[in-house]
């Protein structure tokens, strides 16, 4: 097989494939390279069977997507949150756990309503900067700058004991 002619016949193809089941396009372009470097490197295994070629692409781009899929779903979610404002709960009981969590969702409560969002895209549900800018139709700059200044803010919430009496 000629995999360069395969590549310029197929790439968009399998790209747009991806991307409209990720609505991700740095995740739908390494998906979509990493489509076509297994495709190459397992050639032997396919070579005598009955296939499309664009068959074997999506097959292998879909199964590549679960993966990922799957991954994300393993890592708990506190991998994806900023360090500033994560909790140690090996010591805590849970009624320490759902102090915590009150805390954090008033401190969260707070915040404007852009700072808010930011925290959601960002850190709760994981969407790279780039594409919280373009929710939220702001600059990448003002996602980090707005990110950076709302976590300060709840740390700074966290570490103040008083602000726990003024709800």
């Amino acid at each position: 097989m000629n995999w360069e002619t395969i590549w310029r016949e197929h790439w968009k193809e399998i790209y747009l494939y991806i991307y409209y089941r990720t609505n991700n396009k740095e995740e739908a372009e390494d998906i979509a390279q990493e489509t076509f470097m297994k495709a190459i490197r397992s050639e032997h295994r396919y070579k005598d069977q009955d296939v499309t070629v664009i068959a074997l692409l999506k097959t292998i781009a879909r199964n590549l997507m679960i993966d990922r899929w799957r991954n994300k779903q393993k890592r708990p979610i506190t991998t994806q949150m900023e360090p500033h404002i994560m909790f140690e709960s090996d010591e805590k009981g849970p009624e320490e756990l759902i102090s915590d969590k009150d805390e954090v969702r008033y401190a969260l409560s707070l915040l404007n309503e852009d700072q808010q969002q930011i925290i959601k895209y960002r850190i709760l549900q994981g969407y790279s900067i780039k594409k919280t800018a373009e929710l939220l139709r702001k600059t990448e700059s003002y996602i980090k700058v707005n990110q950076f200044r709302a976590i300060e803010f709840i740390r700074n919430q966290l570490k103040n004991d008083d602000w726990r009496y003024c709800k």
